[in-house]
């Protein structure tokens, strides 16, 4: 390309900094390498063959495309023009949302974070198949191959048809639910995570179950409104969901629900270390 825009070897060789000699010497091997002469040289001039225009033309697309992946992986290497997506099962806090992605954005502008809401499917599938980068997530969870990493406790409501004999009640306790039908989540979300919400451990045993399943959060509060049972929830769900057909009362005597955000353990983009940490700052910060 130096040769074929000064169209001098001399010129060619200090801008490329090497003695005109060597110069010479490696554009007589990519000749003999690719068959055939690419400059006319006399002693007057030097112009391009046809072989030495398409060559030419070629180069700079090539030069031009390595420029741009090295500075594209530089950008990246400096968490610009990077992309995360954080998974939430049913709605995060506001008080911590919001705040993280503000000053997440304020140093990071040029990374785009996209919010995907998951189904009780995806409670780790989500996470597992690299659908998402972070989820906002609750406890119990015991999967070696996810690091979770606490954020904040809340309360628990129990959720009732509204026409329900204890939906009048002010405050519920575990053994008031000992005869309830649970409506409960899918088989592909933990034994452990499903057994929290319906009580099991305050029980002492596992209560009846639904047939009927909801595969997310709308289809199981139609459940639990059209008196198909009942079900526990993170007290986030109440403030969140109008649902007329419900009543959301509080739980007491149970232990509360723990929000964690979950990462795949053997991530290594540190966007995602300082978010997380940046995470646990907010939710320190907003504890009670």
């Amino acid at each position: 390309m130096a040769v074929a825009e000064e169209l001098h070897f001399s010129r060619a060789a200090a801008r490329l900094h090497l003695a005109q000699s060597a110069l010479s010497a490696q554009i007589r091997r990519l000749e003999e390498e690719l068959g055939g002469p690419l400059l006319v040289r006399s002693t007057r001039r030097v112009t391009l063959t046809e072989a030495g225009e398409a060559l030419l033309e070629e180069a700079r697309g090539i030069i031009a495309a390595a420029e741009r992946a090295a500075t594209r992986t530089r950008a990246l290497a400096r968490g610009e023009g990077a992309s995360l997506v954080i998974g939430s099962l049913g709605p995060a806090p506001g008080v911590l949302l919001a705040p993280l992605l503000a000053r997440f954005g304020a140093r990071h502008p040029d990374v785009r974070v996209e919010l995907r809401a998951f189904d009780f499917n995806d409670t780790v599938l989500g996470l597992r198949e690299r659908r998402a980068d972070l989820a906002f997530l609750y406890e119990p969870l015991h999967e070696p191959d996810l690091l979770l990493t606490p954020l904040l406790s809340e309360p628990r409501m129990v959720v009732l048809p509204r026409s329900h004999p204890l939906a009048g009640r002010e405050r519920l306790r575990p053994q008031d639910l000992a005869d309830e039908v649970f409506v409960v989540q899918p088989e592909s979300t933990p034994r452990e995570w499903r057994d929290f919400w319906m009580l099991v451990e305050q029980l002492g045993h596992r209560p009846r179950a639904s047939p009927y399943i909801g595969e997310n959060i709308e289809e199981w509060l139609t459940l639990i409104g059209r008196g198909e049972g009942i079900d526990t929830c993170p007290a986030i769900i109440a403030r969140y969901y109008a649902w007329p057909e419900v009543r959301f009362v509080p739980l007491v005597d149970a232990p509360p629900a723990r929000l964690v955000l979950a990462r795949h353990r053997d991530c290594t983009n540190p966007l995602i270390d300082e978010l997380t940490a940046l995470a646990v700052e907010i939710a320190s910060a907003a504890a009670p």
